[in-house]
C-alpha cells in the first residue's frame, strides 16, 4: 500500500459515524478479489481505520487532502470578472491535484468534494477526475440536496465497510448544486447510479460509469 505525500495529522476529537447503505455495494469482496491491485483515490485524509480495511487487498491508496486547496481555488474562480475556460481550469486543476496522476483508480472517494466547487468549475473538475478511473470504477460522496441541509465543513473517512466517520466538522459556506446541474456536469462517465437521502438532507451518492447500461435507485435513510 502506497500513500502519497499531503496527509494531515488524524483529529483528536472521537468521530461521529454514519450507517451506509452504499459502502457495501462499493466495497464488495468479490469485485475487489478479482483485482491484481485495488487502486483507491480519497479526497480525504489518511485514517487508520481506512488503511487497515484497504491492508486486506492489494492495495495503492492516493489520499490526495485537497479540500483546502480547491475552496481557495473555487473561491478566486468565483471572484472573477469572467470565468477562465473550460481547459484554463482543467490546467489549473492538473497542478492542484497532480499527484492523482499515472495511475488508474478502481474505487473513488470523493465526501463532499462537489460541495466544495464553484458551478462553473464542475465540468472542469469532472473531465481532470474521469482521466485516472478504471473504466469499471466505483465512486462514493455526498451533496446537499434539501434546501437548508446544515452547511459544515467535514472530515471524512471509511471505519468499515458500512460506516463513515465524521471526524471532525465546522461551520462554512461550501457550495449546493442543483442535482440537474450536477449530472450535466459529470457526464456519462461519472454516473450517479445509487442515491441514500439521510436525515441531514444530505444525498449519499454511488458513481459509476454511466457509459454501461445503469438503472438509477433511490430510497431515504433517518
Amino acid at each position: 500500500m502506497a500513500g502519497l505525500s499531503g496527509l494531515r495529522a488524524q483529529s483528536p476529537s472521537a468521530p461521529c459515524e454514519l450507517t451506509s447503505r452504499l459502502l457495501p455495494k462499493i466495497l464488495d469482496e468479490k469485485k475487489l478479489e478479482k483485482l491484481t491491485t485495488v487502486n483507491v483515490l480519497d479526497f480525504g485524509r489518511a485514517y487508520g481505520p481506512s488503511l487497515e480495511l484497504f491492508n486486506q487487498y492489494s492495495c495503492r491508496l492516493c489520499v490526495l487532502d485537497a479540500s483546502e486547496a480547491l475552496l481557495n481555488w473555487s473561491a478566486d474562480i468565483g471572484s472573477r470578472e469572467e470565468p477562465p475556460s473550460c481547459k484554463q481550469m482543467e490546467q489549473e486543476l492538473d497542478g492542484i491535484l497532480a499527484e492523482m496522476k499515472g495511475f488508474r483508480f478502481d474505487l473513488l472517494f470523493l465526501w463532499d468534494t462537489l460541495n466544495h466547487l464553484h458551478p462553473h468549475t464542475l465540468t472542469a473538475f469532472s473531465n481532470v477526475v474521469k482521466r485516472v478511473l478504471a473504466p469499471s470504477f466505483r465512486g462514493h460522496g455526498f451533496l446537499h440536496h434539501k434546501r437548508g441541509a446544515e452547511q459544515k465543513l467535514r472530515s471524512l473517512g471509511l471505519k468499515d465497510s458500512d460506516t463513515v466517520a465524521v471526524r471532525d466538522e465546522r461551520e462554512f459556506d461550501l457550495y449546493a448544486h442543483n442535482r440537474k446541474v450536477i449530472s450535466e456536469a459529470l457526464g456519462a462517465d461519472l454516473h450517479i447510479d445509487h442515491g441514500v437521502l439521510h436525515g441531514d438532507g444530505r444525498l449519499e451518492f454511488m458513481m459509476v460509469n454511466g457509459r454501461q447500461p445503469q438503472r438509477e435507485t433511490a430510497s431515504v435513510q433517518p
